[in-house]
């Protein structure tokens, strides 16, 4: 009789993880495949490897990774507050078109840099530094899948 208990039980226990499981596959089948832009990868990639080789030397010779792991924080959150990004990988951005003029970001971030400067001699992050800094991060953005092509500009009739 107790064999009888147990077996219901592992039957039992079988059915309900597949149901889960199941359920839970069948959820991200049907959901595109998210590219994610991790802060922590992305700082050490995008700092050491991208940024750090592709800003000028005299760029280089005036900033650290702090300050460049500043500005693409800054980055992330902008894209966060204009609902492009989320900071949790299941949410969804939605499908609708969101326009963002190409200076909009810029001028963002460097109004977050004026208000975190430090009054130190030579700490300060000029807006060219950060201007070479958010260029070659579109290019780890576009490398990682996370910016797709251009979309044509609609013409107004």
């Amino acid at each position: 009789m107790i064999w009888l208990f147990v077996v219901l039980a592992a039957v039992t226990t079988f059915v309900i993880a597949a149901v889960a499981v199941g359920s839970t596959t069948a959820q991200l089948a049907v959901r595109s495949r998210r590219s994610v832009y991790d802060i922590e990868e992305a700082v050490v990639f995008v700092a050491v490897v991208f940024v750090a080789d592709r800003l000028p030397a005299e760029v280089t010779a005036q900033i650290g990774y702090d300050d460049v792991r500043a500005v693409l924080g800054w980055n992330l959150d902008y894209l966060e507050a204009k609902g492009i990004a989320s900071a949790r990988t299941a949410d969804d951005p939605g499908s609708g078109l969101i326009v963002v003029g190409d200076a909009e970001p810029l001028a963002w971030i460097l109004g977050r840099v004026d208000e975190a400067q430090t009054p130190a001699p030579g700490a300060e992050v000029t807006d060219e530094q950060v201007a070479a800094i958010l260029q070659a991060n579109l290019a780890y953005e576009v490398s990682i899948g996370a910016i797709g092509e251009q979309v044509d500009t609609p013409t107004l009739d």
